[in-house]
């Protein structure tokens, strides 16, 4: 359990030492391109949250496609996939600063890109359970975790942060698009 307390604690201070030196770089920026780089944050936040509750810390012996020191095999994918998160989400906030700078299409549509590919196996699975999941079952498993306090936060929590992420994404995208068209026409008619 130390370790498991350690490299959250470790992973934390990194993210926010990395986290404060964006923060102070975009000020500067105007308000759609930070919204776009602030778009990051939940989506570590939400990594963070797939590393709390999936780790379940086990001592070996470890055995592939078994037991891992994150617990089972589900376990170590999800919380692999937390710590993906959390580094996407610090990434994309990076790369949204730096594209800021300049302001190219070019930097614009590579955010773009890199985003819809993260979400696109996620919007497969949604299209796949809107099509043809089993969605009764689904929402009975829902409901009744989310019966539960703990639960019920869990869900709450992740709803909110999912949703600031989207929220922030879109309007980002859509002021900063609307921004380089606005700057692009300008720089024409003059």
């Amino acid at each position: 359990m130390l370790i498991y307390f350690l490299i959250c604690v470790v992973t934390t201070v990194i993210y926010l030492t990395a986290l404060a030196s964006l923060l102070r770089k975009s000020r500067e920026l105007p308000l759609a391109w930070r919204l776009l780089a602030y778009s990051g944050i939940p989506l570590s936040l939400g990594g963070v949250g797939f590393i709390a509750r999936f780790w379940r810390p086990t001592a070996g012996p470890y055995l592939a496609n078994t037991v891992y020191p994150f617990g089972a095999h589900l376990n170590a994918w999800a919380v692999s996939f937390g710590f993906m998160w959390v580094t996407f989400g610090l990434l994309f906030t990076f790369a949204c600063l730096q594209v800021a700078q300049a302001a190219t299409r070019q930097g614009w549509f590579m955010l773009l890109g890199c985003w819809a590919l993260a979400w696109l196996p996620h919007g497969v699975i949604g299209v796949a359970f809107a099509i043809a999941g089993s969605n009764r079952e689904s929402i009975d498993i829902y409901r009744l975790w989310g019966s539960d306090p703990a639960g019920f936060v869990t869900l709450a929590n992740g709803a909110f942060v999912m949703l600031s992420h989207f929220v922030l994404s879109i309007v980002g995208f859509v002021a900063t698009g609307c921004q380089m068209i606005r700057s692009q026409v300008v720089s024409s008619a003059a």
